[in-house]
């Protein structure tokens, strides 16, 4: 069974990155994903720095790492 989150309790849109991080024995790829409301006036290259910063305080190993993809597109179908 798949839960969902309401959509009110969703942001306005939904968000993906891609990763290319080193560890200490090898590479791997970090996916992400999720929702999110942007201010006004932001464009996605803010939103994009942004997700990224969040990210980073998140999961340090990334810091280093190649962002490899990023979407973001209205939360709506």
């Amino acid at each position: 069974m798949t839960q969902t989150t309401p959509p009110e309790e969703q942001g306005t849109h939904f968000w993906f990155m891609t990763f290319l991080a080193r560890t200490d024995r090898d590479v791997d790829v970090a996916n992400r994903s999720g929702t999110w409301t942007p201010p006004p006036g932001f464009t996605r290259f803010d939103a994009m720095k942004a997700i990224r910063q969040q990210l980073i305080e998140d999961s340090p190993h990334l810091a280093n790492s190649a962002m490899l993809s990023f979407d973001i597109q209205p939360n709506q179908l």
